[in-house]
């Protein structure tokens, strides 16, 4: 069954989430890291600042809205029967904020459908939020924000990021060897989520990372979008594309050349979001 929101409803999800992004906001600069384990990687860290995060989260959005479905980073799967599922990254980063290097922050999305209905990304090492909803305009700090008007790939400056585990590293690196000639420059921020963020703001004319996972990128997603630009997540590569409309098809065209010049495996997606 099809869930159909009104606005009203969307802006209400809406302030709730960017409460919640704001407490969490308010973990962060508490800094008490704990003992820092790791994840996928010796690389990988994961600090009682990332579990305590999301349990503050977890626990507001159960009280609030003890029907919605719940998906986060630190293994949080709560199923749910309203139709909603919120996708939380408590702290999209981890490495920056522990070294102390900026960006940083918290990523709350919510997904109505299988799509992206509301977004909230707060940089809570620039005291930056970011927000959006369906069938409104993004913003930052409250004013409005648009992606850039870009439609040259040699003139963009390309956002991209780099997986932990050391071999898919040297693999993307070869990809961006034969992607740094067809472009501007490229920046890696560190924070997948606010480099979306950085897309919508007009920060960055593209961006593009293999290797991300939903809760990653489902916030930054609805504020590209509503900031009028393209960005679709491929589950099955775990790619997100993201930029301005005048240029999505070079952004892709780049892309895929690039991967098949290096080498890189790559297969068609089965689905895009």
């Amino acid at each position: 069954m099809t869930l159909a929101l009104s606005c009203d409803e969307l802006e209400h999800l809406l302030d709730l989430a960017v409460s919640l992004a704001r407490q969490a906001g308010e973990v962060h600069l508490q800094r008490d890291t704990g003992g820092i384990d790791t994840k996928s990687t010796a690389t990988d860290p994961v600090s009682e600042v990332d579990h305590k995060a999301e349990t503050l989260i977890v626990e507001a959005i159960r009280q609030a809205r003890p029907d919605d479905a719940i998906l986060g980073e630190e293994a949080t799967q709560i199923r749910g029967t309203s139709g909603l599922r919120w996708v939380i990254d408590p702290l999209d980063g981890t490495v920056n904020y522990l070294y102390q290097f900026s960006p940083y922050g918290v990523s709350i999305g919510i997904e109505a459908n299988g799509e992206p209905v509301v977004g909230v990304v707060f940089d809570t090492a620039t005291d930056q939020l970011f927000t959006a909803r369906n069938n409104a305009r993004s913003r930052k700090n409250g004013s409005l924000i648009e992606v850039t008007s870009c439609s040259d790939l040699s003139l963009a400056l390309l956002g991209t990021g780099f997986a932990y585990e050391a071999s898919v590293r040297e693999e993307q690196a070869n990809i961006v060897s034969k992607l740094l000639p067809k472009v501007r420059d490229i920046r890696r921020s560190g924070s997948c989520a606010v480099d979306l963020c950085s897309v919508a703001a007009g920060r960055l004319d593209a961006f593009y990372e293999t290797g991300v996972n939903w809760w990653d990128v489902a916030a930054g997603i609805r504020i590209v979008r509503s900031a009028g630009g393209v960005a679709t997540y491929e589950p099955d590569l775990k790619r997100i594309f993201a930029s301005g409309p005048a240029l999505w098809e070079q952004l892709i065209s780049a892309v895929n050349q690039a991967e098949v010049e290096s080498g890189s495996q790559s297969s068609p997606p089965s689905a895009n979001i």
